[in-house]
């Protein structure tokens, strides 16, 4: 999906699930769920992570490495807002 992307913005990707481990912003998908997820096809699709999934979070990191903005929700039907991740990226650049 990143390969369609243009950008000169830096975009994480965490295949591997390190960052969400170390930013303790993951969660082992619970035993009752887990036939549903088979039928999208994990823990085959992410087998780095298997059963250990992401908590939706998007953060807006200046240059020097402070975050600026961030949203961590773990109902993934709550996003940060484009609005706010645009608003957010603009302060940086004033």
């Amino acid at each position: 999906m990143l390969a369609n992307v243009e950008t000169d913005i830096p975009i994480l990707t965490d295949s591997d699930g390190a960052v969400m481990d170390a930013y303790g912003l993951s969660f082992e998908l619970p035993e009752r769920l887990k036939a549903a997820y088979r039928g999208l096809g994990f823990p085959d699709r992410n087998p780095a992570t298997e059963w250990r999934l992401p908590v939706p979070a998007t953060f807006v990191i200046d240059g020097s490495g402070a975050i600026r903005s961030r949203h961590c929700l773990s109902d993934y039907r709550y996003r940060m807002e484009p609005r706010d991740i645009v608003a957010a990226v603009r302060e940086l650049s004033s």
